[in-house]
């Protein structure tokens, strides 16, 4: 026995009869499922997810207990979550057959539609025949009025309809909603993300160090990528970042803020704000470039499925104590300790790229680097909290076990002097952090999302009409008989009567044989 023949031998009529068919069918499942799910997205926004359970205590997390036992830092992989998930699209796969089925039987046209009460009665003109007038009608609502014949004359009785039908329409968010749901597994099944840090001239292979959930399910290895990367330019841009002077005395802060006095800025040579960061790549294929594009924040590169963000950059200094030949190499940010110098130095970030000054200006920047030193407290007692404002150069500061001096501006061919040392610049570098991402279901979740957007938007803000007619005679006259169905909060039956009405009063109007035609 095939397959085929055994799922025609199933008893679906049993089976959608069952009490768990009925109750994955019931809309009152689909919303208690829908709750307990938005009870784990608040929960999700509340803990912060895929954290490292160390970094929340540190960072003062609570409920630890609490956290560790329901998994609350990783509560979307956690086997409840999943299980509920799969109900509710069990329970929409189930919905929207039951829709179809019932949509399908909807075509063709119930008994009921030829047995109506009619809302609305108008008279046609006394001397045409109930034949034209029936011609005359159907021309009315087909040309004037745009309707769409539903179903052939049966008793005399026409079915109309006018725009999107609210059934299909409902039907077709169902559908989008599934292929929702299967977007959402293809990202929970496949989808990776790492890091690459390259600098300008690197080549590297794109190679994962992270696996997707298929590939650890069956203990593959991770994905490598047939082509390469490559940063041909790393590109950094400033602001001219003026500072607000607020006034000293009370008196003038108070005109200041009535507006009685304008506000004053100062604009220091080193009043850098940042404005963009650029990475310029290429996807490198065999020996030949087939994509190239220089990307930003919030402008990615995208290439067989995955998509590079600019995430940071990374900058690294080498730096010459005196005419010493050895140099001490450090990053951007963190400290160093140099022999002979008391305490440990630390360099800010190097400014370096193009200026865009307030007058519309451009230029160069001439590369320089701001210089700190660091003293730990050798009494182990705690200062005083450091200043709320950033320290003017040669100003010193106090934390809490540590004092820090502001040394100064040490450019690309200068030197600053600290205990009798030399201090500068040997060589520095400056690399772009890249984040990437492979996601086969993007393109589904757009798409459906999409989908879902505007069918509810047309189910709920569309107009759709269903017009059942007949006509009869009364009284020696012709008389039309009509109902009217409406959805949608543009639908407006009373205009749409009026319309007939005037139509049709058009139609009966009598001719004045005196006017030549």
């Amino acid at each position: 026995m095939t397959i085929l023949q055994n799922i025609q031998n199933i008893n679906w009529q049993g089976i959608r009869e069952s009490k768990l068919y009925r109750r994955f069918a019931s809309l009152k499942t689909s919303c208690i499922l829908l709750c307990i799910l938005v009870g784990f997205y608040t929960i999700g926004t509340i803990f912060p997810q895929d954290a490292q359970l160390d970094d929340y205590i540190k960072s003062g997390g609570r409920f630890i207990s609490f956290v560790i036992f329901f998994d609350l830092l990783n509560i979307f992989n956690t086997p409840v979550f999943l299980i509920i998930a799969i109900l509710l699209f069990i329970n929409l796969v189930i919905c929207t057959f039951e829709r179809f089925l019932m949509l399908r039987s909807q075509n063709k046209t119930a008994a009921e539609d030829w047995q109506f009460t009619p809302a609305y009665t108008f008279p046609l003109d006394i001397n045409q025949e109930l034949e034209s007038a029936e011609e005359s009608v159907r021309e009315i609502f087909k040309k004037e009025l745009r309707f769409k014949e539903k179903a052939s004359q049966t008793y005399g009785i026409y079915i109309m309809e006018k725009g999107w039908s609210y059934r299909w329409l409902t039907w077709a968010y169902h559908i989008a909603i599934l292929f929702c749901f299967l977007g959402f597994l293809m990202t929970y099944l496949f989808s990776f993300e790492d890091e690459i840090t390259l600098y300008p001239g690197e080549v590297a292979v794109i190679k994962p160090a992270a696996a997707s959930r298929w590939n650890k399910s069956w203990g593959n290895s991770p994905q490598i990528f047939d082509f390469k990367l490559e940063l041909a330019e790393f590109i950094t841009e400033y602001n001219q970042l003026p500072k607000l002077e607020y006034p000293a005395d009370k008196l003038s802060r108070l005109a200041f803020a009535l507006g009685w006095k304008d506000p004053q800025y100062t604009l220091k040579e080193e009043s850098y704000f940042p404005k963009d960061w650029k990475s310029r790549l290429k996807a490198i294929k065999g020996n030949m470039a087939v994509l190239e594009k220089t990307i930003e924040v919030n402008d990615p590169l995208s290439y067989q499925g995955i998509t590079f963000y600019q995430a940071a950059y990374k900058q690294m200094l080498k730096i010459q104590v005196d005419d010493n030949p050895i140099s001490f190499e450090t990053e951007t940010g963190k400290e160093i300790i140099i022999p002979g110098i008391d305490g440990m130095l630390k360099f800010g970030t190097i400014r370096i790229g193009t200026l865009f000054k307030k007058d519309g200006g451009m230029e160069k920047i001439r590369p320089f680097t701001e210089v700190t030193l660091v003293k730990k407290e050798s009494s182990g007692k705690l200062a005083p909290d450091p200043p709320l404002y950033p320290l003017q150069g040669g100003d010193k500061g106090v934390g809490r076990g540590t004092e820090t001096e502001n040394i100064g501006k040490l450019e690309q061919d200068g030197a600053v002097y600290i205990d009798n040392k030399r201090i500068s610049i040997k060589e520095f570098k400056e690399a772009s952090i890249l984040s990437y991402r492979y996601d086969p279901g993007v393109p589904l979740l757009w798409w459906s999302g999409i989908v879902v957007l505007l069918a509810m938007s047309f189910r709920v803000f569309g107009a759709w009409y269903r017009i059942t007619y007949r006509i009869e005679e009364k009284d020696g006259a012709s008389h039309l008989l009509i109902k009217v169905n409406t959805k949608g909060l543009i639908a407006d039956e009373e205009r749409l009567i009026k319309r007939l009405k005037h139509l049709l009063e058009k139609m009966t109007e009598p001719i004045d044989l005196d006017t030549p035609v």
